[in-house]
């Protein structure tokens, strides 16, 4: 097997179809991610996405009701304890500088949320997708309807932000990216053309495979208790990682490096999550070999629609993040695991 190619990872545009799908994950049996958080604050986060599912469903649906397909049954406990997760998330991660042992004291709640998504996401799921096809039976033109409503939405709540941060943060990558995607995107009859050009018969082949895939490890993950086993290592190497100059969990090279490779000397990468590692390399690999030239030909024509000023900012951006990865590959490849 692979060690990690410290190279600028490529980034696959990934496959989309125009359906919807509500992703959710959960929390562990006996923890209560709502301790602390104020009821008021989750009725008011559903309240919000209540009237998002009636702007964008109430047309194309109207027996779809949120309050039944996410908030009851089979999603209930799993929806209001990673709603509650949200919130507690934005106070801790919302402002000031995030330390390891800011991140050694969140493993715990990360760690509820991977095993109740092993114990009951598969159920959530098959709840909502029962709901959107009793849509898709009782509406012919339900997706197409669906995608009309969103684009309304769109235009009525969020373009004029976009427009506006576009045109203050011209110049800059974020900017000029919303900018060109306003220009290149002004209905949703345009998203599906630029769909229909990339999205040929082998990436479906190929995305179908990597779906497949992802659920088999995904199963085999939560099948070798793989949440706590990795929350355990986590936790572990954050907190031995806190303190001295390793003091901002935005940079990894240099004490931080250091701390976290004299933890792995006495201390292995679970098996479980080296083998989601490799496989996670071979995918790598695999898009590399394929799809690499079509990446260039993507890149080639962002770069081009840009602004120098914001192609500069680009690169200072990536040349900081390969250097970090870098670093981490270098840890990891002088302390992988021996693992059948």
């Amino acid at each position: 097997s692979s060690g990690i190619n410290a190279e600028w990872p490529l980034r696959p545009g990934s496959t989309m179809r125009a359906f919807i799908f509500l992703a959710i994950v959960g929390v562990a049996l006996g923890r209560n991610l709502c301790k602390g958080v104020k009821n008021k604050d989750v009725k008011d986060m559903w309240s919000i996405a209540r009237s998002g599912a009636i702007a964008i469903l109430g047309g194309s649906c109207p027996s779809f009701d949120l309050d039944s397909v996410a908030f009851s049954g089979a999603c209930k406990n799993i929806v209001k304890q990673s709603t509650c997760y949200g919130i507690q998330a934005k106070e801790t991660y919302g402002s000031g500088v995030v330390n390891y042992g800011t991140l050694a004291a969140d493993v715990p709640n990360m760690e509820a949320l991977g095993n109740l998504a092993c114990d009951e996401a598969e159920g959530c799921y098959n709840q909502v997708r029962a709901a959107i096809q009793n849509c898709m039976d009782a509406n012919e033109n339900f997706v197409a309807d669906t995608v009309a409503a969103a684009e309304a939405a769109y235009q009525q709540n969020f373009e004029s932000m976009v427009s506006d941060f576009a045109a203050k943060n011209s110049g800059t990558f974020f900017g000029d990216i919303a900018s060109m995607a306003q220009s290149r995107f002004t209905s949703a009859a345009d998203i599906q053309e630029f769909l229909e050009d990339i999205i040929t018969d082998r990436v479906v082949a190929d995305a179908k495979a990597a779906a497949e895939q992802a659920a088999s490890l995904a199963q085999a993950w939560c099948d070798s208790d793989c949440t706590s086993q990795s929350a355990d290592f986590l936790e572990g190497i954050f907190t031995y990682m806190n303190g001295g100059e390793c003091s901002d969990a935005k940079q990894f090279c240099g004490e931080c490096q250091n701390r976290a490779a004299e933890y792995f000397s006495d201390n292995a990468l679970p098996c479980c999550v080296e083998n989601v590692v490799q496989k996670g390399i071979e995918a790598y690999d695999y898009v590399v070999e394929n799809y690499s030239e079509s990446i260039q030909n993507y890149r080639d024509q962002l770069v081009e629609q840009i602004s120098d000023a914001a192609y500069s900012e680009a690169l200072a951006v990536k040349d900081k993040v390969v250097e970090q990865f870098n670093c981490v590959a270098d840890v990891y490849n002088g302390n992988r695991p021996a693992c059948a």
